[in-house]
């Protein structure tokens, strides 16, 4: 007996939060023309897990930041999808099934879309970590394995769920997941912008020009080539992921101590340094420090991937709307304390993101055969890519004002942290590793002094 009150109540915590779901299939506005039914991934991007990237836009009912009121007769809903039928049309691989991971059959089956009825104030939520887990996290605000998750029988090819989630006090949350195959965050924050001019604009495309897509077959040439899929297997989730806040007050102090160091090693020349560089440094150091304590004090080599988007280094450059995964990882390995010092660090990261300047195409940067010779190698890996500076609070304006918070949810992988601009004031750090490291890292002296925890 106590033993099914047990079960019962199990369940009720992992549905407290979700009171309804109503889902329904949004199909573009247009047909797709005939000439543009078979979408072909290029092999860069065929390189790429077919996972979903997950993010989440939070909108109070009492915004009053938009410039335009959504009119009384007109749901959010409403709006939401009409306007995403619209973006479809533009964006029609979007609204297709993948097939065979190597082209999109765009046949205009279209998007899944849920609208869900969750039983609690929108505060209530945002005082929750940006994990997947439904208890502790946000899962209850996506649709079933959409965070994360690879492409399953569950939703055969489909490449692209949204959520609109309503909560007690009136808010909402906007959560959407986009096939990593088809485009990478740029990409996604593109489409997100257009889908979101296009609502505000109340249909006008006229006004989103500057907004429509490029897709790779105008831009580079083709690279197609049925035999080039890798076949990867990721692992359910066995680490551990946290959020963690770097307030720009205390970045600024790391950029002071960073450039008194460098006047104590004689350099006078000022370094310029971005908040992302020593950010991405100092995450970096206190990681190698945190696994070699974890490994009895040992110092094995260690490897830097630092994704680098090559959109405007490409000979010619291609416009920030471009449909893909135009992102090239640089490599800095280090074996050595010395090796990890914020100069040389962010000296090397420079460096290699030079070498990528005025390439032709992106065949040849696979990131498949770096990975195999590091792990060869005995290398471990840290994947630290940044999504600062991209278009994801002032523009993301469906009509309502713009979202108070917006956040990625988990990471893919361990050893895998991403940054993000917070809503006000500094840099938030997805960060996912093993548990026992994770309690070494979160204990670090160096980063207690520049993070808010």
């Amino acid at each position: 007996m106590a033993f099914r009150g047990l079960i019962r109540s199990s369940i009720f915590r992992r549905q407290l939060h979700v009171i309804s779901r109503s889902s329904s299939n949004i199909r573009p506005a247009s047909p797709t023309p005939s000439k543009l039914k078979q979408y072909n991934i290029p092999l860069h991007d065929r390189m790429i897990p077919d996972f979903y990237i997950p993010m989440v836009f939070f909108y109070p009912v009492n915004s009053n930041h938009s410039s335009k009121a959504v009119p009384d007769n007109v749901s959010k809903s409403d709006l939401l999808k009409k306007s995403l039928s619209e973006t479809l049309s533009k964006y029609y691989p979007f609204a297709g099934r993948l097939c065979s991971g190597s082209y999109v059959d765009c046949n205009d089956q279209g998007v899944h879309f849920v609208d869900a009825q969750i039983g609690c104030q929108l505060s209530e939520v945002l005082e929750k970590a940006p994990v997947k887990e439904e208890e502790e996290g946000l899962g209850h605000l996506f649709p079933p394995r959409t965070i994360w998750n690879q492409l399953s029988d569950l939703y055969p090819g489909m490449i692209m769920h949204v959520q609109v989630n309503h909560f007690t006090c009136g808010g909402i949350a906007v959560a959407v997941s986009l096939c990593h195959r088809l485009g990478d965050a740029l990409t996604f924050c593109s489409f997100l912008r257009y889908w979101a001019s296009l609502s505000f604009n109340s249909g006008d495309h006229q006004k989103s020009l500057h907004l429509c897509p490029r897709f790779v077959y105008e831009l580079l040439p083709p690279s197609y080539d049925s035999d080039s899929i890798p076949i990867v297997s990721y692992p359910d989730k066995n680490w551990t992921t946290k959020a963690v806040v770097f307030p720009n007050r205390k970045l600024a102090k790391l950029k002071a101590a960073v450039e008194n160091e460098d006047k104590v090693d004689g350099v006078l020349e000022d370094q310029k340094y971005t908040r992302n560089e020593l950010l991405t440094a100092l995450i970096y150091r206190c990681i190698v420090a945190s696994v070699a304590r974890t490994n009895s004090g040992t110092h094995g080599g260690s490897a830097l991937l630092r994704s680098v988007n090559v959109r405007p280094m490409l000979d010619p450059p291609l416009p920030e709307t471009s449909v893909g995964n135009f992102v090239i990882p640089n490599y800095i390995l280090t074996s050595t304390e010395s090796e990890t010092k914020y100069r040389t660090l962010v000296g090397r990261m420079r460096e290699e993101k030079k070498q990528l300047n005025g390439i032709k195409s992106l065949e040849g940067h696979e990131v498949e055969t770096k990975l195999n010779e590091l792990s060869k190698k005995n290398y471990r890996f840290y994947a630290i890519s940044s999504i600062c500076n991209f278009p994801l609070y002032d523009v993301m304006d469906f009509g309502w004002g713009k979202p108070i918070n917006a956040t990625l949810v988990d990471t893919p992988l361990v050893d895998n942290i991403t940054l993000m601009d917070t809503a006000n004031d500094g840099i938030r750090a997805m960060i996912g590793l093993g548990e026992q490291d994770m309690k070494f890292f979160l204990s670090h002296k160096e980063l207690l002094t520049y993070a808010s925890l």
